[in-house]
């Protein structure tokens, strides 16, 4: 499969990013001053290479930069109309997680030479066959949903949506090639399956 990108700086993962392998470095000499007092190096400069894209990379994070803005919509409501507290914590821990995982995704992408998908109206449009998001009508639903009722429809539609990112990860992990976009959606299935567990449990203190 073809490579998404070389190297790039990834912000919001727990891990840093391992070095991938590209062909043998060509080009002039390149002189590395050594410790103090120690010897010059001499290093073989890396050449300009052009990158191939991988479909299944960059629909992945294409695809999860809108997944996460839904998430990050119903988590604001539920941070100003959440009676349970534990509900209110949870949505916030969902906000601080996501936010630096989009701006990632989008270096990524942007990186590798692709246009980042147009977040600003996606909470307009229909991504209801996307894995998990919810339907117009369910966040409508919860919109003017309170109290009791608005805790446990969150839980359930946020429940149902972290189990279609983890379905997404593990299509990337299975299809994918780019090792640093492999690594995000390894995060993102272990944080958001934690996530799940803590919210069914959550479920029956309702």
């Amino acid at each position: 499969m073809s490579v998404l990108l070389a190297a790039v700086t990834v912000t919001g993962c727990s891990s840093d990013p391992k070095p991938q392998s590209g062909p043998a470095p060509t080009g002039p000499p390149v002189i590395v001053p050594g410790t103090p007092g120690g010897p010059n190096k001499t290093v073989t400069a890396l050449p300009s290479m052009v990158q191939t894209v991988d479909p299944d990379d960059v629909r992945f994070l294409s695809d999860m930069m809108i997944h996460h803005t839904q998430a990050l919509q119903m988590a604001e409501w539920a941070g100003t109309t959440a009676s349970n507290e534990r509900v209110k914590a949870l949505a916030d821990r969902i906000r601080v997680g996501q936010e630096p995982e989009i701006a990632s995704m989008r270096q990524l992408l942007t990186a590798a030479g692709q246009t980042p998908p147009d977040l600003e109206h996606v909470q307009h449009q229909d991504h209801s066959k996307m894995p998990g998001m919810a339907t117009q009508a369910e966040l409508t639903t919860l919109q003017q949903a309170r109290g009791k009722a608005f805790d446990e429809l969150f839980l359930t539609l946020m429940i149902k949506h972290h189990q279609g990112a983890v379905t997404m990860s593990s299509e990337q992990l299975e299809n994918g090639s780019n090792i640093r976009v492999s690594e995000m959606a390894q995060e993102v299935s272990v944080t958001q399956t934690m996530e799940i567990s803590t919210m069914k449990a959550l479920q029956k203190e309702l």
